[in-house]
């Protein structure tokens, strides 16, 4: 097995991954939106996706441990999305919830399972980073997709089949990861039920707070603030950017200073983001936007990173992670795209309403990051 190959593929998958999904989602979400749907009926369609992958990815991973081929897995995961992609040009808004439940499956089987190869791919010392880049690239692939959409704008049959065309050249980039084995230095020993408890509780808070970055955040952007489609893909592009090299830098303190730190700063980050992206001036949304997107992307790993470290289960550990973060992404767009729809037009003082859900979640984010850690749940080895 050559290092680089692996390493090729671990880095550049993502990124096919973050453009395919980025793009499908704002298509649809300004499809929609220009064909008279409200957010709230919108963001169905991504709580039915995350709702869909939830529920599946700890038995997904449960079969990877049991024996079953990782590669498979992935396999059937990126050929089910690629193939899903092209339904979406030719069937009406109420058969997408079922076609987005289908893409949360698949997506389950792609990418919590790569997830688990990457783990596995990567030396002890170096776990945090690595994986930490391999959600840069992610994020790499994400705000590339925004300039995507700018570019296809108006023309939505090409944007589509790009998604399925990432989808599926994804297969093959899975073949340098074809010889990757389970390793028994991974299990340390199971983990505690208090550790259990504050880690998926903290990933579906998580959840709940970065999933406002798509539907929600985009038409908070665009109309509260007089942004516009262009100049919000645009912005957030930039954003997203920018927030992958803070994605690393938050790997590189958890390798370096231990997860306790990290937590504790992305608390404090969390609860300043929300506090500015509520803001009525553009200057300081903007602020709040870029730190919110460095605090739900520096969480991804290092939380995934840690229960992979740390549990006896590979496949199924990193599969309830993803469980409890998506349930939170379940939640958290159908309460912010009601609210947004019931609140934008208000203003208390110099706040906008509309943005009251970052606000609330920021609090949230923080008071369990701090009493967790007061209570010494998370230990560094």
């Amino acid at each position: 097995m050559e290092k680089w190959k692996v390493y090729s593929s671990i880095l550049i998958i993502p990124i096919f991954g973050g453009m395919a999904s980025r793009l499908l989602r704002i298509v649809l979400a300004f499809t929609l939106r220009d064909l008279g749907l409200t957010v709230l009926e919108i963001t169905i369609l991504s709580s039915t996706f995350m709702l869909a992958r939830g529920l599946s990815a700890p038995f997904i991973g449960k079969v990877a441990d049991k024996g079953w081929s990782r590669i498979l897995i992935m396999v059937l995961g990126f050929l089910g999305l690629g193939v899903d992609s092209l339904l979406y040009l030719i069937i009406p808004y109420p058969w997408m919830i079922g076609l987005r439940a289908l893409d949360g499956i698949y997506g389950a089987m792609a990418w919590t399972t790569l997830q688990a190869v990457v783990h596995l791919a990567s030396p002890l010392k170096f776990r945090g980073r690595i994986m930490s880049s391999y959600f840069m690239m992610g994020g790499l692939g994400g705000s590339i997709g925004y300039i995507l959409y700018n570019y296809f704008l108006g023309n939505i049959y090409h944007a589509i089949v790009t998604v399925a065309i990432f989808y599926l050249l994804s297969i093959f980039l899975l073949i340098p990861l074809r010889d990757i084995k389970e390793r028994e230095e991974r299990i340390i020993k199971k983990t505690e039920t208090k550790f259990r408890i504050s880690l998926y509780s903290l990933n579906f808070f998580y959840g709940m707070f970065f999933s406002l970055g798509a539907e929600v955040l985009w038409f908070y952007l665009a109309e509260t603030m007089g942004l516009g489609k262009y100049n919000t893909t645009f912005s957030l592009f930039i954003f997203s950017f920018i927030a992958i090299f803070g994605t690393f830098f938050m790997g590189h303190i958890s390798d370096k200073r231990g997860y306790n730190y990290a937590l504790k700063l992305l608390g404090i980050l969390s609860l300043i983001s929300g506090f500015a992206l509520m803001v009525n001036f553009l200057a300081i949304v903007l602020s709040g936007t870029l730190i919110f997107y460095i605090t739900g992307r520096g969480f991804m790993p290092i939380a995934r990173s840690f229960a992979a470290s740390k549990t006896k289960r590979l496949g199924t550990s990193l599969g309830l992670v993803n469980m409890s973060s998506n349930m939170g992404s379940v939640i958290s767009p159908l309460i912010g795209g009601a609210l947004y729809d019931s609140l934008h037009s208000f203003r208390f003082l110099f706040f906008n309403m509309g943005a009251l859900i970052f606000f609330v979640m920021g609090i949230i984010i923080f008071v369990n990051t701090y009493i967790m850690i007061r209570k010494k749940d998370i230990r560094n080895e």
